[in-house]
């Protein structure tokens, strides 16, 4: 078992320096984030004002190119602007810092939100059970509604609707499901209702039935 090694403080101002070079020398910080970690190595408020304005002095702190920098990185990870917005945040970028950024920049968010479809589902996304996962995986990337409708209207132009077989698929989702004849009330109720939870009419879920049936009644 690993254990993260005890923060060192520092004894002085030169250490708190090194420390936010190190961190800078990693990557990119906002001054909010920098603030946090040389927190960490002292409780001497004078010496990390003072490094701090050193770090604006020679350009090593800079929010506007902290915000370029953590977008593309978010973007490149598929996220969406309530994600990445966020995320900002967290790390202390105002909205109003936020919104400036998002207004100069032209990624295109709903090709990036179409391109994680692509990537995780070959198929058409049509019946109202996949469509609900879709939207909470894209959610959780950070994508707004609009474009993740948008996203998935433009998923299924690679999906002709002639190409989507909802008996066929509530069929295979039977299969699944049950290893029995799906006879009697009770139990055609139970199979209807677990087919129209996901998004299929009437018809379909009788005509998926029906085709799981006959196939039961070839295997007996």
């Amino acid at each position: 078992m690993s254990f993260n090694k005890p923060i060192k403080p520092a004894t002085d101002i030169n250490g708190v320096k090194r420390s936010a070079f190190w961190h800078l020398g990693r990557r990119d910080h906002s001054e909010h984030e920098l603030r946090n970690k040389l927190a960490r190595k002292t409780d001497n408020q004078t010496w990390i004002d003072a490094v701090i304005s050193e770090c604006y002095e020679y350009a090593y702190l800079d929010d506007d190119r902290f915000i370029c920098s953590f977008l593309r990185c978010a973007q490149n990870k598929g996220y969406g602007i309530k994600r990445i917005q966020r995320d900002l945040q967290l790390k202390g970028i105002s909205n109003q810092q936020c919104e400036i950024h998002f207004q100069t920049d032209k990624f295109d968010y709903i090709n990036s939100a179409t391109q994680l479809l692509h990537k995780r589902y070959q198929e058409r996304i049509e019946n109202a059970h996949l469509k609900q996962k879709v939207m909470v995986f894209l959610q959780n990337k950070g994508h707004c509604f609009e474009h993740i409708f948008i996203a998935i209207e433009n998923h299924n132009e690679h999906f002709p609707i002639e190409d989507y077989d909802a008996v066929a698929d509530a069929f295979m989702l039977l299969n699944k499901k049950f290893s029995v004849q799906i006879d009697g009330k009770k139990t055609q109720d139970k199979a209807k209702r677990f087919l129209i939870s996901r998004g299929y009419s009437f018809n379909e879920c009788q005509n998926a039935i029906k085709q799981f049936n006959e196939q039961i009644e070839d295997l007996n």
